[in-house]
């Protein structure tokens, strides 16, 4: 290696390290031993030191002094780094006539700065357009040909983008500068997709929607017909935009089958993961609402292999659990995802709180609910998130009439219909409605209620959770005025539209209920006919209440899987013995007790305290314990490492035995046991028996 081969790397390594002063003095050294074209290369990395410096004037005279002594196969390079020196002096006539001259003589490698400059002399102009195609022009020839300039070139359309007052776009390029390598910009042929798909961005984030749709479809009409993959791309971006707006499940699924294509194709050349995780997070969202869990978590799955576990997706996963009532695992999501929103996405927290208000509420805790949907009204104000706050009124205001506080409900869907107005949501009016029908009924006004409920009908309801609580508070407003055959049916309904959506929990609650107002029906009535009635009110209510019971599998041992039954699971308890004295069953009554007896119960260690838990217990599940604790008391625990359902993993408990007077012979509620484990899908209590106390 010569010597002024070795300055001059010395010099360019001590650049790369930061060392600036050592830079100068070993490219200055190297400038008096080089040679003809040397000295033009050291010239230009010299003056790019100085430049970096600040000191552009020093740079711009070195960068006249290798012109004078360039090789013509060097004049391009040396003309690029002075026209953009020169630039930044304000010398800008110079400089377009720089780069003018350098493409003359430039190979495609060498055009990445010249293209780059050309922009900034437009944008200095004001020529948005025309700098946008220079500067996508310069960043296109750096990912091909000099990728070390790509995040050069980003930065320049992010801030072309931002002078034009296109903060979307602006964004979109920033993430670019963040991880450039391997990202391609679009070639000038998709150009025009790409800038109306920005413009539907921006008019969406105005508010106007239709503006905003006629921009997309027009973007989606360039890319229609053509299998390329930068149309595909184009194509992916934009059924991701339109899901916001139209035919969400529709365009979400084709953001995310483009998307895969995409990848499988390139991978993530064009940065198309981005859309996939989001066109995935958005459809999950979608699925979870209307009661397809299963499927949303998988989405989720994929998108968080994709991204990680960044929190949109866990905040929609732990909504997704809750929805599919599999609470403890929702409420260790959601307290990862309200972690992460705090520190790093606070628009999502409000939703993160909603969430854990439905964990609350789902396992028996309207207090905790409540405390949580508060918070969430209050974020979402703070942020002016309208949809997250009128959800969080609305959630409250249910609230309310469940707790017979009829004027505090009025007022709460007086402040949600006002929000859902003026955001032009037509379909959670109709929600308002619904709940006014319900306090209607509480108030003595079935018949109103019924008028309500058949204007919500007309609105046309889509979720499998929206029409289950139509059914129910219609079988009420029935109820309520006599006719019991018409509210069983109602209920009946809500039962069958909870089953067929895999609502386990929800489906609980309606046999109960349905127990419930079988029990009061029969109550009108006298012989065979209160006999048949109470019988069938048993059928619903018995089950159920063994299921709700056996749902403490689900928990880890402790407190809060007391809570279950004596929060969440109590009213079916209730309900069981109200209708087994319904049918004046004494043998029943005996073993049902004897089997609630048998039920694990834990004895507080002796450093325990003796005031209850705290009600947060109910959003941060305890961890289950390890192997070699031993502190379960009751012959029934059988702890084990495993459970004998997929659907209820152990948490330190196996299912616990059936309680007999005979462990050897069949008690009149090992019919029952059996009835709930055919109905519900899930062990209620293992083969073995114990003899009962």
């Amino acid at each position: 290696m010569s010597k002024w081969s070795r300055l001059n790397n010395e010099g360019v390594h001590r650049f790369q390290a930061g060392d600036v002063a050592g830079a100068i003095a070993a490219l200055e050294a190297a400038s008096q031993v080089a040679r003809k074209d040397q000295r033009t290369t050291t010239l230009v990395n010299l003056a790019g030191v100085l430049d970096a410096t600040g000191d552009q004037a020093r740079a711009a005279q070195l960068l006249t002094d290798a012109l004078a002594v360039a090789a013509p196969a060097a004049l391009a390079v040396v003309h690029a780094s002075r026209a953009d020196v020169l630039f930044k002096l304000g010398r800008l006539e110079e400089a377009r006539q720089d780069v003018e001259r350098g493409f003359a003589t430039a190979q495609p490698h060498e055009t990445v700065v010249l293209h780059h400059v050309r922009a900034c002399l437009l944008l200095s102009e004001g020529r948005f357009a025309e700098a946008e195609a220079e500067a996508l022009r310069s960043a296109e020839l750096a990912a091909a040909h000099a990728p070390h300039l790509a995040a050069h070139t980003h930065a320049n359309l992010a801030a072309i983008a931002e002078a034009a007052g296109d903060p979307v776009k602006a964004a979109e390029y920033g993430r670019l500068v963040e991880r450039p390598e391997g990202v391609r910009p679009l070639s000038p042929r998709w150009h025009r997709s790409g800038t109306l798909n920005s413009q539907g961005a921006m008019l969406a984030m105005s508010g106007d929607a239709a503006g905003a749709l006629a921009a997309f479809e027009a973007a989606y009409r360039e890319t229609v017909g053509s299998d390329e993959v930068e149309a595909l791309v184009c194509r992916a971006a934009v059924a991701g935009n339109l899901a916001g707006l139209t035919d969400p499940l529709r365009w979400s699924t084709e953001a995310i089958t483009l998307g895969r294509t995409v990848l499988d194709r390139v991978g993530d050349a064009y940065g198309t993961a981005g859309v996939l995780v989001a066109a995935l997070v958005a459809r999950a969202q979608l699925l979870r609402h209307v009661s397809r869990s299963d499927e949303a978590l998988t989405d989720l799955a994929e998108a968080e292999a994709l991204a990680g576990a960044q929190p949109p997706i866990l905040v929609v996963r732990a909504a997704a659990l809750a929805a599919g009532g599999r609470f403890g695992e929702a409420a260790d999501v959601a307290a990862a995802a309200l972690d992460l929103a705090y520190a790093s996405a606070p628009q999502l927290a409000a939703f993160v709180h909603a969430t854990l208000a439905d964990i609350a509420d789902g396992t028996g805790d309207r207090a905790g609910s409540a405390e949580h949907l508060g918070l969430s009204r209050d974020l979402a104000q703070a942020t002016g998130d309208v949809a997250a706050q009128a959800t969080a009124v609305l959630s409250l205001a249910r609230l309310a009439y469940l707790a017979s506080d009829n004027d505090r409900a009025i007022t709460l869907y007086d402040e949600a219909e006002g929000l859902l107005r003026a955001a032009g949501d037509q379909h959670r009016l109709l929600v308002c409605l619904h709940g006014r029908a319900a306090v209607e009924i509480m108030r003595g006004r079935a018949r109103e209620a019924l008028g309500m409920l058949d204007r919500v009908a007309e609105g046309g309801w889509a979720t499998p959770g929206e029409l289950i609580a139509v059914h129910q508070v219609r079988g009420a407003a029935l109820e309520a005025l006599g006719e019991y055959a018409a509210a069983d049916e109602q209920y009946g309904a809500a039962v069958e539209l909870a089953r067929r959506a895999g609502l386990w929990h929800v489906a609980l609650g309606g046999a109960w209920w349905r127990a419930d107002a079988l029990v009061r029906w029969a109550s009108t009535v006298d012989g065979d006919a209160r006999r048949a009635l109470s019988e069938r009110a048993l059928d619903w209510a018995l089950p159920g209440a063994l299921a709700a019971e056996a749902v403490r599998q689900r928990f880890p041992h402790g407190p809060v899987r007391e809570r279950w039954v004596a929060l969440a699971a109590a009213p079916s308890l209730r309900a069981a013995f109200t209708a087994i004295a319904a049918v004046g069953d004494v043998e029943l009554a005996a073993a049902y007790i004897d089997h609630i007896a048998g039920t694990v119960s834990l004895s507080p260690a002796e450093d325990a305290p003796e005031t209850p838990a705290a009600r947060g217990e109910l959003v941060r599940f305890p961890l289950p314990p390890k192997a070699e604790e031993e502190h379960l008391p009751y012959a029934a625990s059988f702890l084990a490492g495993t459970g004998e359902d997929p659907a209820f993993p152990a948490a330190g408990f196996a299912l616990p035995p059936r309680v007999r007077l005979d462990p050897a012979v069949p008690s009149t509620l090992d019919r029952w046991i059996d009835v709930a484990e055919r109905r519900y899908g899930f062990p209620v209590r293992s083969g073995q028996a114990v003899i009962s106390w």
